[in-house]
């Protein structure tokens, strides 16, 4: 957070939830309704925690918030008759609401998965030498596979569209074949479903 305040920049991060801020955030007051259900009960309601830890920078506001319909990520209970979960999100922005703070945190939702599926379909997240820009090309190049990948599949399979990385890989490029030399020249045996044998024919 230090360094990201420290550049003048804004940062948005979860909290750690220790001892001493559960129990600021149970009993914390000025809970405010930002979503109700069909029955009109609160189903979200968010407050502005005054908390503080040594370490942090000047400025770092605490946003709690409590729904009763979270399914994901980790359950906190804190209010005995109330089937409230709670997070709490730290950040420095001065005047953002803190309904809008919790929703700009969830956005990170969509892009996860897309890190994940470089870091793991294509090694993004491998440096491969120490050299600082050997591993620029080298991220370059790897996101440019991807980029690659990704268009084929939306130009020529899209019903393949929603697949991961390492699907991809191995319907599309890792197809097994067989070298044969008849006399007359060298001829590649692949099975006749794959994408490869349709474009060699």
């Amino acid at each position: 957070m230090h360094a990201v305040a420290a550049k003048g920049c804004f940062f948005l991060t979860k909290a750690r939830m220790s001892p001493d801020l559960v129990g600021r955030v149970a009993y914390a007051t000025g809970w405010r309704t930002v979503d109700r259900d069909a029955d009109g009960r609160p189903r979200r309601q968010v407050t502005e925690v005054p908390f503080r830890r040594s370490g942090w920078p000047n400025g770092v506001r605490v946003i709690a918030v409590r729904t009763r319909d979270r399914d994901n990520g980790k359950q906190i209970y804190l209010w005995e008759g109330l089937d409230y979960t709670v997070q709490v999100f730290l950040t420095n922005d001065p005047v953002e609401a803190p309904e809008d703070v919790a929703a700009r945190y969830d956005l990170r939702a969509g892009i996860e998965p897309l890190i994940g599926d470089l870091k793991h379909g294509w090694g993004c997240g491998r440096v491969p030498s120490q050299s600082f820009n050997a591993n620029h090309a080298a991220l370059l190049l790897k996101l440019l596979t991807a980029n690659l990948m990704r268009r084929y599949v939306l130009d020529h399979v899209p019903h393949l569209a929603s697949w991961r990385t390492p699907w991809l890989r191995r319907a599309l490029i890792l197809v097994p074949g067989r070298l044969a030399r008849p006399s007359r020249g060298t001829k590649l045996h692949v099975p006749e479903r794959s994408q490869l044998a349709r474009r060699l024919n």
